[in-house]
């Protein structure tokens, strides 16, 4: 039942109807009654803007007509005339899908600590529902933060109550700036929850993310009274503040501005902490400071961190066996082949995995070395430690065909150099560890005519191809069996999935923001997305009986794609009075619920019952 506008004679009449459904011949007919006839529309009018839509809404409230008036029993006994499920009118569909996002939001205590940061710092703008509407919005629909803002009605029931789109931005700064308490809380929910925070198991990595621009941020250097740039005792520029948007290595080939992020993931796959840094800050350094100001308070207990070549590095490793916990990294074998290529050559020792031909698909053995660690302190000071390091060699048989068909091309192409030395330009920089180039008279021999000439190291060529299908790993948890050891590094892929979704699921990037702040905020409500889908992906694997740390267990239960494609789906869509034509709920919707322990399917679809799956949703904990 509602408030309809109509023409008579192009002149507007209000009257009130409802639609009443029926089968013909097989489809799903509409027909419209009218209960009740207003008058003009002219006598209702006082001169103010909207009418027509205070009207409804003063209708909607009872204040307009009497609604006691109507004998709605006829109305409401016809909805089992045509089943709701068999309407197939879209009228204004509204999202019911975010319920699982919010009831997680929640519980992560996010909703909690910011509206303690609005109270103390009164602020007036609806913080906690423009930050919902931020997070729910970059996983269900990925938009600019304006388009977010303007699709707010999508939702069944409202998350916001601001209505200026501006606060949005007001909402980015106070994001950057409790970036570290949010992330603190959400970390002490997880650890208190059912699921818990398994950090036996550290994964590290680091990646980059591109913009929509070819300019960076300069550099903010110290000026004298002068006004001139001050320069230290090397005489390179004091900088006081460096640029956030640098050109970097991307990892995606992009060639604009970047912004580096560290990440932590648990042994669950579930982020821990994250952290930007300048586009051009070495993958290496990020790692010391996401340990040592986020990670080490967040009183994870003994870990055990897995990083890729990237990270190792002396001062990392100490960092980590100082405070009595452990690593495991990945060592270049073709950086480190001089030191290791008798023992790994050596048969010797070897665990062998054979295949049912009875060849050698897969090999490994370990030796434990005693190293030295150095520490550069804060005074320019170096700290030692001893410690035993455990080095494990393995080959793989499915990685040396690989890589042995990736280096079959540039084999070729450095022996087709040999005959036309100009294809070095090329690619000299991988092409150079195998040449050198000499003045020569090509008469005498002797050294001494400036025309060049190019020798292929032919020797540091065949050392190259023996490396290939070789990886080399080195740990602090010498006692830990070397197999395991092995499955536990190949666990490293988790951490490059739970970038894939940022990138592509979530849409991180390209970043149309621009300041810090702003970059900062942006990341850190794609750092909470991840979480919640990760929850949500670690209820359907447990729920379903399936490893949560298996290295092929991650999408096993429903991708990210998934989830958001189910989530962004499930509606509502309103047809009379108070009855909804309900998305059916397909077998994603009906995973996560009963990963839930609901077993909730729709009969009376009504707003009660719409709601009443909320509030079952809301009692769930993670």
């Amino acid at each position: 039942m509602y408030l309809d506008c109509f023409k008579n004679y192009n002149k507007p009449y209000l009257r009130i109807v409802h639609n009443v459904y029926h089968n013909e011949n097989g489809k799903v007919k509409q027909k419209r009654i009218t209960l009740k006839n207003l008058g003009p529309l002219s006598n209702y009018d006082d001169g103010k803007p909207d009418l027509l839509i205070r009207l409804r809404e003063k209708f909607k409230n009872g204040e307009l007509v009497d609604l006691t008036e109507f004998d709605l029993k006829e109305i409401q006994d016809k909805k089992d005339t045509v089943p709701i499920s068999e309407i197939n009118l879209k009228l204004n569909p509204k999202n019911i899908g975010y319920f699982f996002l919010n009831q997680i939001y929640n519980e992560l205590g996010i909703d909690t600590i910011l509206n303690r940061i609005k109270s103390d710092s009164k602020i007036e703008y609806d913080l906690n529902g423009l930050t919902k509407l931020l997070v729910f919005g970059r996983i269900l629909d990925p938009q600019s933060k304006k388009k977010t803002f303007e699709n707010k009605e999508k939702y069944m029931f409202p998350i916001t109550t601001c209505e200026d789109g501006k606060d949005i931005y007001k909402v980015l700064d106070v994001l950057e700036e409790n970036s570290k308490k949010i992330q603190n809380r959400m970390n002490t929910r997880i650890k208190n929850s059912s699921i818990g925070r398994k950090t036996t198991l550290t994964y590290y990595d680091v990646t980059n993310y591109y913009f929509e621009t070819m300019y960076g941020d300069d550099d903010v250097y110290e000026l004298d009274e002068n006004n001139e740039i001050v320069k230290d005792e090397k005489g390179n520029p004091v900088i006081v503040q460096k640029g956030f948007r640098k050109i970097g290595v991307s990892k995606e080939n992009n060639k604009g501005p970047i912004v580096q992020m560290g990440l932590f993931i648990d042994n669950n796959g579930i982020p821990v902490s994250h952290k930007l840094f300048s586009g051009n800050t070495q993958d290496k350094t990020t790692f010391k400071n996401v340990l040592e100001n986020d990670v080490d308070e967040m009183d994870l207990g003994h870990i055990v961190v897995v990083a890729d070549n990237g990270m190792n590095t002396q001062e990392n490793k100490y960092l980590l066996v100082a405070k009595g916990n452990g690593y495991i990294v990945s060592k270049s074998v073709k950086r480190s082949w001089k030191s290791q290529r008798k023992w790994a050559l050596d048969e010797t020792d070897y665990k062998i995995i054979t295949n049912s031909k009875n060849e050698v698909v897969f090999k490994y053995k370990s030796r434990i070395n005693e190293i030295t660690l150095t520490y550069k302190n804060c005074d320019g000071t170096k700290t030692s430690k001893k410690v035993k390091e455990k080095e494990i060699i393995y080959w793989s048989k499915k990685h040396y065909e690989r890589e042995l068909n990736q280096n079959k091309k540039f084999i070729e192409y450095l022996e087709s150099c040999k005959k036309h030395p100009d294809k070095l330009k090329d690619k000299e920089r991988k092409s150079q560890q195998f040449i050198k180039t000499v003045d020569v008279d090509k008469e005498t021999g002797e050294i001494i005519h400036p025309e060049k000439v190019i020798v292929f190291l032919d020797e540091k060529l065949n050392k190259y191809k023996e490396t290939l299908g070789y990886y080399s790993i080195v740990t602090s948890e010498i006692d830990e069996d070397d197999k395991e050891v092995i499955n536990k590094y190949h666990g490293l892929s988790r951490i490059e999935d739970s970038f894939r979704i940022i990138k592509s699921d979530l849409e991180g990037r390209p970043i149309y923001v621009w300041t810090e702040e702003h970059i900062k905020a942006h990341f850190l409500i794609c750092f909470i997305a991840l979480t919640i889908i990760r929850i949500i992906q670690h209820k359907i694997l447990k729920y379903e009986n399936k490893s949560t740390i298996n290295v092929d267990g991650w999408e096993q239960g429903i991708t990210a794609e998934k989830i958001k494609e189910a989530l962004n789906n499930f509606q509502a869509d309103s047809i009379y009075l108070d009855y909804y034509k309900i998305t059916e709920i397909n077998e994603e919707i009906s995973k996560i619920l009963k990963s839930n322990g609901i077993d909730f399917k729709f009969e009376k679809y009504n707003i009660q019952e719409i709601k009443s799956l909320r509030t079952m949703l809301n009692n769930i904990g993670i």
